[in-house]
């Protein structure tokens, strides 16, 4: 079902593995370029693909699904370089107007894209990232699987680091509180069952790396 559905929203891209990599270059200057005006969200949407990656793995998505799933959680944030420094970098909390700023960023960031060949089957993900499972997310108060499976992934890695990650408003969480956040989250504002793939993936890798230091 799952990777029916992943075929059906994305399918294959049809370019050779060199522009391939050419667009995911691309994708990565961008991304960045929007990072430089946030000194706290450098390297978050790399770490985000590279969740993404692995969760949809996890998940069983096959390769050029992963791979478009990749490129959009690199390019998720791209909107947010229409939102005012004075809102994307205030040391606090937002009020509800500046708030409704933010939540311009999906859409805004169709707008950027539509126009560009070869990112046509990242937009739905990019603009759906911010969707919740239980219809309660912004832009088109999406529902359970109207979401697709790419938005839903990137939702999980994109709340993810941002929990572990500190900002200017509030200390960063550790580890398992992020995972319990997002155990406690899921079903409203995240797909479960990608919430538990994340889950499996981040138990799998903690116990390679206490293996790791038992053995330095």
């Amino acid at each position: 079902m799952r990777e029916k559905q992943a075929r059906g929203e994305l399918g294959s891209s049809g370019l050779g593995i060199d522009l391939e990599e050419a667009y995911l270059k691309m994708a990565g200057a961008l991304a960045r370029a929007v990072e430089l005006r946030e000194s706290y969200a450098q390297g978050h949407s790399e770490r985000v693909a590279l969740l993404c990656t692995e969760i949809a793995e996890e998940l069983g998505c096959p390769k050029d699904v992963t791979k478009g799933i990749q490129v959009a959680a690199t390019l998720h944030d791209i909107g947010k370089i229409v939102i005012p420094d004075y809102i994307l970098l205030k040391p606090g909390p937002l009020t509800p107007a500046e708030f409704n700023e933010i939540k311009r960023h999906p859409t805004a960031a169709v707008q950027i894209l539509r126009n560009l060949d070869h990112f046509d089957h990242t937009i739905i993900l990019i603009e759906s990232h911010h969707e919740w499972y239980n219809g309660e997310g912004y832009p088109n108060k999406l529902k359970g699987e109207e979401i697709p499976l790419g938005a839903r992934i990137i939702a999980v890695a994109d709340a993810y680091d941002a929990m572990t990650s500190p900002r200017p408003y509030r200390q960063r969480l550790t580890n398992e509180e992020s995972a319990q956040a997002l155990r406690d989250g899921a079903g409203t504002q995240w797909d479960p069952d990608v919430v538990e793939a994340f889950l499996r993936v981040a138990e799998r890798e903690s116990r390679i790396l206490q293996t790791l230091l038992v053995e330095t």
